[in-house]
């Protein structure tokens, strides 16, 4: 068994659609950076996944995502002999296990109900040293009876409930784009990492046809991210901003310039929406954690929902940009939902010793 003097290993789920979860890992492998410069970080990824990466950490190229990887992800961590071995809404029970034999500490984020519950399962809380449950949009967060159940048979784990984890929007990283932005307070509509597809067409298009109907009927400065996935090229419109894609706290800088925004409902975008502030639409553009968190968020009051088609996402729109007392009243709400990325990141530093 090899000791804990091996750096952070991230495995998260990302692949050719969804990047949530690799830029999750990301948000967090840069905080622990900031606070230990000495500690080596390593990512699997799957090597088709179109994400921005960082050249301060190493990168290990897979099959596929670590959970239908094969053995990869178990030769990988015996070659590094990291610390920690982060498990971002993936992995496999003998994954887990390899980690742990290994002498890591084992790492699972949980950001769905199924993932959630798959963390608390006895076959995989054998191996686990730490389970970090993001309940994004939840004001009051809390384990349930059977979770602290097991909790109590599995004493080695610890848990930690957190709300966000988000990375500090950098407006610096907006210079490049600043010439072609609107004023400040324009409406702003990203459906996500550009990968899904609804009915054969990129939602990043569906949203693009929103911006240009808002903008006609309101008379609103629109803002379209398309995303780092979204398969067409440069789109240059006449009538609302197209942007191509942003690193990550660029996003975040341009949602806090932002008066009110239309988004998917994935959870890192939902995420960085909630840190800014921000009064948003939200539909379901993919994913299946997405149509849950729509009906969460919206039943609690924390944004409008609307089916994925151009007229109903630019109707909310306008509705929203029209009542102000409604936007007023999501964003005072949003407000409470706190950032555990620093929470987060201690946890790992401290895992790894």
């Amino acid at each position: 068994m090899k000791g804990h003097s091996g750096g952070i290993l991230f495995a998260p789920a990302s692949g050719p659609r969804g990047t949530g979860e690799y830029y999750r890992c990301l948000i967090l492998a840069r905080a622990v950076r900031r606070m230990r410069d000495d500690i080596a970080i390593d990512f699997l990824l799957q090597r088709d996944a179109t994400v921005e990466r960082d050249d301060r950490f190493t990168y290990h190229e897979l099959s596929a995502t670590p959970a239908h990887a094969g053995h990869e992800v178990t030769e990988h961590i015996d070659s590094l002999g990291p610390g920690v071995v982060v498990f971002d809404n993936t992995g496999r029970r003998h994954q887990l296990r390899a980690a742990h034999r290994a002498g890591a500490r084992v790492v699972w984020i949980s950001s769905r109900a199924r993932k959630r519950l798959k963390g608390f399962r006895p076959r995989l809380m054998r191996w686990m040293d730490c389970h970090i449950v993001l309940d994004s949009g939840n004001p009051s967060p809390a384990l349930g009876l059977h979770e602290r159940l097991l909790l109590a048979c599995f004493r080695r784990v610890s848990v930690d409930l957190v709300q966000l984890i988000v990375p500090p929007p950098d407006p610096a990283g907006l210079a490049p784009w600043l010439d072609r932005l609107p004023p400040p307070g324009h409406a702003l509509f990203v459906a996500g990492g550009g990968g899904y597809r609804f009915r054969g067409r990129p939602a990043s298009e569906i949203f693009l046809e929103a911006a240009v109907e808002f903008r006609r009927a309101s008379g609103r400065d629109a803002v379209v991210v398309m995303g780092p996935q979204y398969p067409g090229g440069e789109i240059d419109h006449p009538q609302v901003t197209v942007l191509s894609a942003l690193p990550m706290t660029a996003l975040g800088a341009l949602l806090e310039r932002a008066g009110l925004a239309v988004i998917g409902a994935g959870n890192m975008l939902s995420g960085q929406a909630m840190a800014a502030r921000l009064p948003c639409v939200m539909t379901a553009a993919g994913g299946r954690d997405q149509p849950a968190r729509v009906r969460r968020l919206a039943g609690s009051g924390m944004v409008v929902a609307a089916d994925l088609n151009a007229a109903d996402l630019a109707h909310a729109a306008g509705s929203l940009a029209a009542d102000p007392e409604l936007m007023a009243r999501l964003a005072e709400r949003v407000a409470r939902i706190e950032d555990g990325t620093l929470v987060v990141a201690r946890r790992l530093v401290s895992l790894r010793g």
